[in-house]
């Protein structure tokens, strides 16, 4: 029953309307005097579509409220149409219909006259004709299309949580996001074909004002979250838009719309997946990691087949750069805009580019030998991922993973799988070989459920787990991008490459500014590329001491620095944390330092916690005692220490050095303590001192090559860089005997070489 208000306002209009006709309210010809009945029962639906757009926005909209709001607004068309003129023959100008709707159906959410233009362009790229007025053959014609839209929203309606992040993380499956884009893919496309966008002149600045017109018009006077969120990332759009189509990209006829349409739902596709999926960065098992795969693989595809770089070859270094302005603020405030701009133009030049021999001179974007090469390498990730899958039910031990290695199929993986271009193919082979003399060495790169690099002289007969060897593949991917950028003679096999030490000091500084920010390089050391350059090669398993990084060291030396200097040091810490040992004042990377006296005590008392990846180094410590144990904490201290070391207190950067010379002390005892004594003779430091001869050259006077064989020993048995007279009387001292060295004498040794290391350059 109507109030009497509602009962008034409905007679006013049908009286009105009766004596002037709708012709006179349209300032069109009068007409025939004919009664339209306006009353609240016939058009209160209208009122009701603003709160069902919002319910459909959230993705509470039932198939009854869609239905009931489209057939709504198509019967007020129809009746609009068929009882109402305006002042143009046979059709309507905008205003005509702006006011017309807002006075009699549409009160709490007008139509304004900004958005009304904005409708009459989508009108336009839609139905064809004029934005300044709306025909009534064109009405009909919008009548049946929203018919369409009505079908296809339907349809469109279970999946709108999903396609607009309105469920949680953990409830949204990888399978219902390929069907929501799937179902969004299909709709979009129905409609494209009904339509005449693809002959329209409609912009992306059209459909950003569109946008903000719609957002005002549905939330009316009250606030409506949603829609100021999705306002928010416009720009973020805009931005994927000039990567994936150009700023001014022009699309010939329905096919290239089509296609273009097709792109964009990848990309948004893309987007969902990670925002569900993958955003967490954890892969627990081979279903998250063939997610992870999926979404790397789809979206270089994304990229090789959008329009910008099917027509020019390339996306532009200035559409790069916008994307980034406009994206990394929204994600995170610990990267500037200007270190991810340095990076990725590293990236460009020099891992992607070998060719370009470092010549930052005419880069004018990503160019598709760009993406040939990322995909390339991720085509070797993946043939060497399908053989871990393959090998790891069965926890293989080194025996197993190299029998496997020889029986694995790996010509149907590359052919049937990955490439048919015969050349591709015989980089994926060459690949596979260097994989194979990687599996093969006595000492094989290992990690334990920790994620922790194994050194232990029983890591051949250890079983490996799937998630050790996925993390050793990933190592490996790194690696190779490494030496690939920044090493010699890349063009065929990997395993006779070699990157010297300016190499890495250029990785260093290509790469410094992101690392500072990401906390990962101390902003103390202007360039720690040749200290690491001497590390991998005097202390990773494979080192020689030679002027080159092989394959071989850089796997090594990425997979202890990932592995060891930033994981189990940042596990390290966090520990000494909750055991109180933290202070408020805070380090150069912005964590609390720790009181030294506290880091001591926990360090020995949990070593087994922080290092059961080291278990001769964990027996070692415990079997110290507390002069013993002090007496080495020091020396780790010494060879740690900093710029400006604040005494009494530990902070990261010690962290991270104290951590990476256990693994290095470790390493070099596993490989030389033959007879498994925990300590080495003078025969096994002998056979040690090639790494080192290098290096004992250039810090001793002694130039006769007998006397510079003795130099490492010297080094290890007495802690000093020996000179000639200290030669002699350490062959006399020979002939008495001397006792084994420990680790104790071995840690002491880095604090002679850092000492060494860091004394000016003549």
């Amino acid at each position: 029953m109507f109030s009497r208000k509602k009962l008034n306002l409905a007679l006013a209009a049908v009286l009105t309307v009766s004596s002037v006709g709708c012709s006179e309210f349209l300032n069109g010809k009068k007409a025939e005097p004919e009664v339209i009945e306006f009353s609240d029962a016939r058009f209160a639906c209208l009122q009701a579509i603003p709160g069902q757009l919002q319910k459909f926005s959230v993705g509470d909209a039932e198939e009854k409220d869609v239905r009931s709001g489209f057939d709504c607004m198509t019967d007020a068309l129809r009746y609009f149409n068929k009882r109402t003129f305006g002042s143009m023959e046979g059709a309507y100008t905008v205003e005509e219909m702006r006011k017309f709707f807002g006075k009699y159906f549409l009160k709490e959410n007008n139509v304004t006259p900004e958005f009304a233009a904005e409708l009459m362009k989508i009108k336009k790229a839609l139905l064809g004709g004029s934005t300044a007025y709306i025909t009534k053959e064109e009405i009909v014609r919008l009548i049946d299309l929203l018919q369409v839209v009505r079908d296809e929203t339907v349809q469109l309606a279970p999946h709108v949580k999903v396609l607009l992040n309105q469920t949680k993380q953990e409830k949204t499956e990888w399978e219902s996001i390929s069907a929501a884009t799937e179902q969004l893919r299909r709709s979009l496309q129905r409609l494209l074909e009904k339509t005449q966008i693809a002959k329209s002149d409609y912009s992306f600045e059209d459909a950003k004002k569109a946008l903000s017109g719609f957002a005002g018009f549905i939330k009316g006077e009250q606030p409506f979250a949603p829609y100021e969120r999705y306002g928010e990332w416009v720009p973020v759009v805009e931005a994927v838009k000039n990567i994936l189509m150009g700023k001014r990209a022009q699309f010939a006829g329905l096919y290239q719309w089509s296609e273009s349409l097709d792109t964009l739902i990848n990309l948004y596709e893309l987007a969902l997946k990670y925002h569900y999926s993958l955003s967490d960065l954890k892969v627990e098992d081979q279903v998250k990691l063939r997610q992870v795969s999926q979404f790397i693989g789809q979206g270089l595809k994304l990229l090789s087949e959008s329009h910008q770089m099917k027509t020019t070859g390339r996306i532009p270094v200035e559409d790069i750069d916008y994307l980034i302005e406009q994206v990394l603020p929204k994600f995170t405030t610990h990267l500037r805009v200007k270190s991810l701009k340095k990076t990725y133009r590293a990236v460009l030049i020099k891992i992607l580019d070998p060719d370009r021999k470092n010549d930052s001179r005419g880069l004018q974007g990503l160019e598709k030998k760009h993406l040939a090469t990322l995909q390339r390498e991720f085509n070797i990730w993946r043939l060497q991922q399908s053989f871990i899958d393959h090998v790891a039910p069965m926890n293989a031990s080194q025996k197993d993973l190299i029998e496997g290695y020889r029986r694995f199929n790996k010509t149907y993986v590359i052919e049937k799988g990955l490439s048919e271009d015969p050349f591709e193919q015989k980089a994926l082979e060459n690949a596979w070989l260097d994989l194979g003399e990687l599996l093969q060495r006595p000492l094989p790169v290992s990690f334990n459920a920790e994620g922790r690099l194994i050194v232990d002289p029983q890591v051949p007969l250890q079983r490996q787990t799937w998630m050790s060897l996925t993390k050793a593949n990933l190592m490996r991917a790194l690696s190779r991008l490494l030496l690939l950028g920044y090493g010699d003679n890349t063009q065929g096999r990997l395993s006779e490459a070699g990157m010297t030490q300016k190499g890495l000091i250029s990785w260093y500084d290509d790469f410094q500014e992101i690392g500072l920010d990401l906390g990962a390089f101390d902003p103390r050391s202007a360039n720690s590329g040749a200290r690491s350059f001497l590390e991998a090669n005097f202390f990773t398993f494979s080192g020689n001491g030679n002027d080159l990084m092989d394959h071989k060291e850089t796997f090594e030396f990425v997979s202890t620095l990932f592995a060891a200097g930033l994981g189990t040091s940042e596990d390290l810490a966090k520990h000494m944390r909750a055991a109180g040992c933290a202070v408020s004042e805070k380090d150069v990377f912005g964590n609390p330092l720790l009181k030294e006296d506290c880091f001591q005590f926990q360090f020995r008392k949990h070593i087994q916690v922080y290092f059961n990846n080291l278990p001769g180094m964990v027996n070692y410590v415990r079997s110290l005692t507390q002069s013993e144990w002090d007496q080495f904490y020091r020396h780790l201290s010494v060879a740690s220490e900093v710029q400006g070391q604040k005494r009494g207190y530990v902070e990261t950067a010690n962290v991270r050095t104290m951590v990476m010379i256990l693994h290095y002390i470790e390493g070099i005892v596993v490989l030389y303590d033959k007879d498994r004594s925990q300590s080495l003779s003078l025969e096994e430091v002998h056979d040690a001192t090639p790494r080192f001869m290098s290096f004992i050259r250039t810090v001793t006077p002694v130039s006769y090559e007998t006397l510079l064989n003795e130099g490492f020993a010297y080094l290890v048995f007495r802690g000093r860089i020996p000179g000639a007279s200290d030669l002699m009387g350490f062959q006399w001292d020979k002939m008495w005997g001397i006792e084994d060295a420990r680790r104790m004498e071995i840690v002491r040794l880095f604090g002679t070489l850092k000492d060494q290391l860091n004394k000016p350059k003549n």
